[in-house]
């Protein structure tokens, strides 16, 4: 899941030229999959620390990271105070870089989740702060003290995920053809639920969450998240074959063959950006599409967000 919250960190990489081609792939990968080495790293060397203080100190210090990590420095340097004070930089480092993620990805997915849905957005501000809220609620209620039993449930949720994402990129896009090349995101272009995904993931949720409590046996309680992957990742060409892909696009992009109706709305400066008719303001032209209720182009979030149109866009015969 933190490889999957990398992403929106990558939303700030510049775009890729001929110039920063190696710089960029490098980044890239590095930032976003390539996180999993540095995971893997953290994930043994945490072991280590814990196998190495249980028999000393209890297991008790062996789940508090500012206990293992000062007994460590401690060994190392000799002086207590120096040990703290290290111990304490790294666990309020590692805290700082953990939260301001989980705050800044769980801003987006509260935002999106309401404007996609409820059509409608309060900023991202109000998201943020209740995503902190949650989580010192959840902080002060000790989960910490059963979180393995959270997040183990947790991950056959977020596994489900990453196996219908990748099954998707990967055989859908890449072998089968079935999903479009692209990656469309603005709500006009798309149906409001698409099996293929969705119902990949939570038919692998759920089989693996009752795998998970023990309904298959003592084998898959254990390997659960991998019973969930395996699921997402074969049902989702599955669906996809049965529903001849149809559930992608719900209408092509007709902004091409529209704009030209609205001259007006093009920014004087470039053509490849255009003014928002709802908002007012510029984007590339990637980031707009025609809208017939507005009769002229609109950005991709004042279209999650209009509440009025009832879809207009994808029963009209003007949409096409």
């Amino acid at each position: 899941m933190q490889i999957g919250e990398q992403v929106d960190y990558l939303r700030f990489m510049p775009n890729l030229t001929s110039q920063n081609r190696n710089k960029w792939w490098l980044a890239v990968m590095f930032a976003g999959p390539g996180w999993v080495i540095l995971g893997a790293i953290k994930q043994l060397g945490g072991s280590l620390l814990a196998s190495w203080i249980d028999p000393a100190m209890g297991s008790k210090a062996a789940d508090e990271p500012i206990r293992m990590y000062t007994q460590a420095f401690h060994t190392v340097i000799g002086n207590g105070y120096a040990a703290l004070a290290l111990a304490t930089f790294f666990v309020l480092l590692s805290q700082i870089k953990i939260n301001v993620t989980n705050a800044y990805s769980g801003s987006l997915s509260w935002s999106n989740f309401f404007s996609r849905i409820f059509h409608s957005h309060p900023g991202r501000i109000v998201w943020l702060f209740l995503n902190v809220g949650i989580s010192l609620g959840l902080m002060e209620a000790g989960v910490f003290g059963f979180l393995n039993t959270v997040l183990g449930f947790y991950s056959n949720l977020a596994v489900a995920w990453i196996g219908a994402v990748v099954s998707d990129l990967v055989i859908n896009k890449g072998l089968l053809k079935i999903s479009p090349s692209y990656i469309e995101f603005k709500r006009g272009h798309l149906y409001n639920f698409n099996p293929v995904g969705f119902g990949s993931m939570i038919i692998a949720a759920s089989v693996s969450i009752a795998a998970f409590f023990g309904a298959f046996g003592l084998i898959l309680q254990a390997y659960s998240p991998f019973l969930s992957f395996v699921l997402a990742f074969v049902l989702a060409p599955v669906i996809a074959l049965v529903t001849r892909g149809k559930y992608y696009i719900a209408r092509e992009n007709a902004f091409e063959h529209s704009d030209r109706h609205h001259e007006t709305h093009k920014h004087s400066d470039s053509p490849d950006e255009l003014t928002c008719a709802s908002c007012g303001f510029v984007y590339e032209k990637v980031d707009v599409l025609y809208c017939p209720f507005h009769k002229a182009p609109i950005c991709s979030l004042c279209c999650s967000l209009e509440s009025a149109c009832h879809d207009l866009c994808k029963t009209s015969v003007s949409a096409h």
